[in-house]
């Protein structure tokens, strides 16, 4: 009788979760089906932002699933293990392909080929769950065991002692690993949440903007711990492991569920520094290569698709023969429209891109996210992405990496120096590469950003045209927290209002956007609202700083993320907004 009643009830739980698992096995094959269309045909854009909810809904299923299931638990600890090192290969891979300068798609193949074996793995493991429990609702009879079998079962007990007792020393090394992981997940969640009061260091540049990855990847190394622990019966320590994953992804998901609040706020900024007209106008949408909303989450897991450009790689513009020039060689890329795009009278608009790193080292290329750059040479610009010498005074392992050709003992006034160069080099060219110099834009970050306001506002000002050739027009300023009065910190001097340029606000600057997190640590946000109130103080040209929330340093590091997507959406109605 009670073995009837056990039976009974093995059979309605079995019933009671078929349904979810049916949903997890239809879930992973849409998400399966889909990823091959998108291969293919990666339009409509509404279609694909839809597509990146049910990824996300796939993933936090199968994990859930391993956790609460009854798939056999070799197939979830497999599942878990593939899916966490997914979560730590997928974002590696999406930013070697979106900053490379010559994958013309910025996107991988084999992030593709990651996410379709986790979703086929996620169906056929809930498949195999299906087909187990089909198993136990079959009456089996129980065999009988012979005098001959049972003594050779008792032959084999010490042999499978020692090979539990092994199994359980694994289990428990595999648990303090994960345990380790997760300690450092709540490092990640205390770095993202901790509002900036210094210096954090540059761990802050990989954590906001991947946070997502690094959420699902806690969640289901806590899953993990929980399964192979659940054999002990040691409920208290399995919940506190479950409660740790639980709370890290919780915490880990709070940027990707503010980004609604970041695009309101920065759509109101936006309005109230630029006008409507620009947003409101439906046919801006049509434009070539616009973006259609500011965030698609498909996007975020899969990167954003550029289309085809011809980019030609390390033009020398400069070498040095004189003075601290001596033995520099400085190069630029340059980004343009393939023939039968763009500007048909071949002038097209430019942006001229300066990178970051603290003015000792960066470069362009891979270093200055050139995503940025196949995503507007894609709208018709003509992108130059440039060197500038850096400092060697100031040394970290990081600078190592520079090439040594651009680096000597040069303050804030030789690489202004070395940057109006450059733009004396592209207005005797400019004919070279369809480049229209009455339409020119100049962003960079941190410590490019910082350069770039000194350029812009240095060529509009009409004081440095001795250094800065005044044959750029320059119609828009798009500095990304920007390192204004920073460079002293680090012993790189120079003239005053060319380290803080700041101070060059005036009637003639050009409209300013910026972007800057609300978590930077590195580079004060005050720093970005000092430059947008000398706007307000000392120009008539509007100035809107772009906030974006729980961003750290570098935020746009991951150009696929929610953070430069929506800048991106706002940074190319700025630009066709005064381009001309």
């Amino acid at each position: 009788m009670e073995t009837q009643t056990a039976d009974h009830n093995q059979t309605n739980s079995s019933k009671t979760i078929k349904a979810p698992r049916l949903i997890i096995i239809a879930l992973n094959l849409i998400a399966l089906a889909a990823a091959v269309v998108y291969l293919i045909h990666p339009t409509p854009y509404m279609l694909w932002n839809l597509y990146g909810y049910v990824i996300l809904l796939a993933l936090l299923g199968n994990i859930v699933w391993t956790c609460i299931g009854e798939t056999p638990r070799y197939w979830d600890y497999s599942y878990l293990l593939l899916f966490m090192l997914s979560m730590l290969l997928i974002p590696v891979l999406n930013t070697l392909a979106s900053s490379g300068v010559q994958n013309k798609t910025s996107q991988s193949i084999f992030v593709l080929i990651l996410y379709n074996i986790l979703f086929l793995f996620g169906a056929a493991a809930a498949g195999a769950g299906l087909l187990q429990n089909a198993k136990l609702e079959r009456p089996v009879a129980s065999p009988r065991r012979n005098t001959a079998q049972i003594a050779t079962s008792s032959e084999k007990k010490p042999q499978l002692r020692t090979g539990e007792a092994r199994r359980n020393a694994l289990r428990w090394v595999a648990v303090v690993l994960i345990c380790l992981i997760l300690a450092f997940m709540l490092f990640v969640s205390y770095i993202l949440l901790g509002k900036s009061t210094g210096t954090r260091g540059f761990i802050e540049v990989f954590i906001p903007e991947f946070s997502v990855f690094w959420g699902l990847m806690a969640l289901a190394a806590s899953v993990l711990a929980f399964r192979l622990l659940r054999k002990y019966n040691l409920a208290i320590l399995n919940l506190v492991v479950l409660a740790v994953g639980i709370i890290v992804c919780a915490i880990c998901f709070v940027p990707l569920a503010c980004v609604p609040l970041t695009v309101r706020n920065a759509d109101a900024a936006y309005r109230e520094a630029f006008g409507n007209t620009f947003l409101d106008d439906k046919t801006i949408d049509e434009h070539p290569g616009f973006m259609q909303r500011p965030f698609s989450l498909q996007n975020y897991f899969f990167a954003t698709r550029t289309n085809d450009y011809i980019v030609k790689e390390n033009i020398l513009y400069y070498e040095g023969k004189t003075g601290s020039d001596v033995g520099i060689k400085l190069h630029f890329d340059a980004y343009m429209p393939p023939p039968g795009t763009g500007d048909p009278q071949g002038k097209n608009p430019v942006l001229i891109r300066i990178h970051g790193g603290a003015w000792y080292m960066g470069d362009k290329g891979f270093s200055n996210y050139s995503e940025t750059n196949k995503h507007f040479v894609n709208q018709g610009y003509v992108v130059f992405d440039i060197q500038y010498g850096l400092n060697d005074q100031v040394t970290s392992v990081a600078s190592a990496a520079v090439p040594a050709s651009v680096k000597g003992d040069f303050d804030i006034d030789d690489m202004i120096r070395h940057i109006g160069i450059f733009t004396t080099y592209i207005a005797d060219h400019a004919d070279e590469f369809g480049a229209d110099l009455d339409s020119v834009f100049i962003s960079g970050a941190s410590a490019g950003g910082q350069l770039a306001v000194a350029t812009a506002l240095g060529i509009t000002g009409g004081k440095y045209t001795d250094t800065l050739d005044p044959r750029l027009r320059v119609r828009g300023l798009i500095p990304y927290y920007p390192a204004n009065s920073l460079s002293p910190g680090l012993g790189i001097g120079g003239a005053p209002e060319l380290v803080d340029p700041v101070a060059l606000v005036d009637k003639n600057s050009p409209p300013c956007l910026i972007y800057h997190g609300t978590h930077d640590g590195i580079v004060d946000p005050k720093l970005a609202a000092a430059l947008q109130q000398a706007y307000v103080d000392n120009s008539s040209a509007p100035c809107a700083v772009l906030w974006m929330n729980f961003a750290g340093h570098g935020s746009d590091f991951y150009t696929p993320g929610y953070y430069n997507q929506v800048f991106t959406y706002y940074m190319e109605r700025f630009m066709l907004q005064y381009d001309r």
